[in-house]
């Protein structure tokens, strides 16, 4: 999931290190801070990949800084790391749909709509996973746990409804 967010704040201008991690958290940081000791590995493996380039600037002080950006074969990586990445694991599945959704803006028309199409059969499997869960009657859950269910179905069918209200023509 980092990938696509350090994708997505380099796409319009180069920035440091620190600058990625201070966009990323201004755009992103209702649901994830990265670490620097996060963002950091990330950046190495797009150099790897070819997916951004980085070249080193003196500062007047003469302070070292490393500067970052996109490179073309860097927006098919992005959509790579955007549909192999998600999680099948549920606990995770909101903050990286989160991410997705923050940066569809980098996906073509048809790619925004395989997401979409994508995230409503997920949703639909947590949602039938819960249910029959709840349904379950050799699972005993206690009030908190029965309550926490209850939410999480909700969560999911607003969820589902988000989804499909997303103009992705835009």
């Amino acid at each position: 999931m980092i990938e696509i967010l350090i994708l997505y704040v380099i796409r319009k201008r180069e920035k440091t290190l620190y600058g990625i991690r201070k966009e990323i958290i201004e755009l992103f940081g209702t649901f994830t801070k990265p670490s620097i000791g996060t963002i950091y590995p990330a950046l190495k493996r797009l150099l790897k990949e070819d997916a951004i380039s980085v070249y080193d600037k003196m500062s007047d002080g003469g302070k070292k800084s490393s500067y970052f950006s996109i490179t073309k074969k860097g927006f098919d990586v992005f959509k790579k790391y955007f549909f192999d990445s998600a999680s099948d694991n549920p606990s995770l599945f909101h903050t990286q749909l989160q991410a997705r959704i923050g940066t569809m803006e980098l996906l073509k028309f048809d790619d925004r709509k395989e997401f979409i199409k994508d995230t409503l059969r997920k949703i639909e499997i947590y949602q039938l996973e819960l249910e029959r869960k709840m349904k379950d009657e050799f699972i005993e859950f206690d009030y908190f746990q029965e309550q926490l269910l209850q939410k999480t179905l909700k969560e999911l069918l607003f969820l589902k409804e988000f989804i499909l209200s997303l103009e992705i023509n835009k």
